[in-house]
């Protein structure tokens, strides 16, 4: 799995020529077995390097899980999870702007860091924070930027768009992600289609749409 790096390697790593396919390929394994199920032979493999080569670059395999959690929330949430028509109105746009949510929660590698990321929070806190962060701020408050414009044109009542986006985003990716990790399979697209507008239904039955 390519990931992508925007940050600079945390101390004690070392950059060099084979970093990025020593770190991509610890993150199909990372992201396949978890922190603690990891073998440093597999990772090995599937960097198709040495295990001297890969302690060269990572001295420490909690160094070398981070890094790889970083990379990949850094490629996660670089895809934006929908656009919205400024024009448009919120009745026919809303469930358009969730099923892109929807169908962006169940793509990789969103699945995969979910479920390394909910494994291992207890273990590796900081991360899962920097998941929490990455999660409100970049899909969590786009959404409720979509509904501020709403408001001020008028569509729906004045509220905490925050609060009420945070919902939406809890309510859509927690109705479809949550049977792909537990049973494996994704949800077929009109089942998701329905999830999607049935969540704005809720949405607009709440904040009092206006009749466009």
């Amino acid at each position: 799995m390519k990931t992508d790096t925007t940050h600079a390697p945390a101390p004690g790593i070392t950059r060099g020529r084979k970093f990025d396919q020593v770190r991509d390929g610890a993150a199909v394994i990372f992201l396949r077995d978890g922190y603690a199920a990891a073998s440093v032979d597999d990772i090995a493999r599937s960097a198709r390097v040495s295990k001297a080569t890969l302690y060269s670059y990572f001295p420490d395999k909690s160094l070398m899980f981070r890094e790889v959690l970083r990379a990949t929330m850094d490629s996660a949430f670089r895809q934006q999870p929908f656009a919205a028509d400024p024009a448009s109105q919120a009745r026919t746009e809303l469930p358009r702007v969730l099923s892109d949510l929807a169908t962006w929660a169940l793509s990789e590698p969103r699945l995969s860091l979910l479920r390394v990321m909910t494994a291992e929070s207890t273990r590796f806190p900081d991360d899962a924070r920097d998941y929490d962060d990455a999660l409100a701020h970049r899909v969590a408050a786009p959404l409720a930027q979509i509904i501020d414009g709403w408001i001020a044109a008028g569509q729906i009542r004045d509220h905490d768009s925050g609060q009420s986006s945070r919902q939406l985003v809890a309510l859509i990716t927690g109705q479809v992600q949550q049977p792909a990790l537990l049973t494996g399979t994704t949800l077929p697209d009109a089942q998701v289609a329905r999830i999607a507008r049935d969540a704005a239904a809720l949405f607009l039955s709440a904040y009092g749409l206006q009749a466009a």
